[in-house]
């Protein structure tokens, strides 16, 4: 048998194979695994190009908001907050109600451990304000936006954040931040 024979003998064998696995290689799903499973192993910085292929092509099978929030923690992972702000920002335009509360947190804590404690408070008081019902993130908010505010040396503004985050006082996280609006009065 000549060479082109073979050639197209070898072409005709693998032809079933060839195309299911070469989409398999490029599946956009399959690199959104890949990245998961990157980003479980702590290679966070190994993990965000993957997810980027994955924005590229965009799924149908993958929501963009989960791809955006794993881009936004692996750079806050990274301790790379103002890169992770633009993926926060983006899963937010693209989830579901539910999940906004939790993205609209990591936003805030982006600017408060970068230090813009105006733009923090600013942001952690965006939950209480759009999403009221959202449960035990109302009151994360209230404390940290009282903790933005404290060392703003806006103590008035923390006080009232604390006593909000307090509630009723039921909980040993009500109880701390009301013991801690009442300490920073008597400051």
């Amino acid at each position: 048998m000549g060479k082109s024979l073979w050639v197209s003998v070898f072409i005709i064998l693998l032809l079933p194979y060839g195309p299911s696995y070469a989409s398999d290689m490029r599946s956009p799903v399959r690199e959104y695994r890949d990245a998961n499973k990157l980003f479980a192993a702590g290679r966070y910085r190994d993990a965000i190009p993957l997810y980027r292929l994955v924005l590229a092509s965009h799924p149908e099978q993958v929501p963009l908001g989960d791809v955006y929030t794993r881009i936004g923690d692996s750079y806050f992972r990274l301790g790379e907050y103002k890169n992770a702000l633009p993926a926060y920002r983006s899963a937010l335009e693209s989830q579901k109600d539910a999940e906004r509360p939790s993205t609209q947190y990591w936003i805030a804590f982006c600017y408060f451990l970068m230090g813009n404690d105006a733009e923090a408070a600013a942001e952690f008081l965006r939950i209480p304000e759009r999403y009221p019902s959202s449960g035990m993130w109302v009151g994360t908010a209230y404390y940290w936006a009282g903790r933005a505010s404290e060392r703003r040396g806006r103590i008035e503004d923390a006080a009232e954040y604390y006593r909000k985050a307090g509630g009723n006082g039921r909980s040993t996280q009500g109880l701390f931040a009301l013991r801690k609006a009442e300490a920073i009065k008597k400051q």
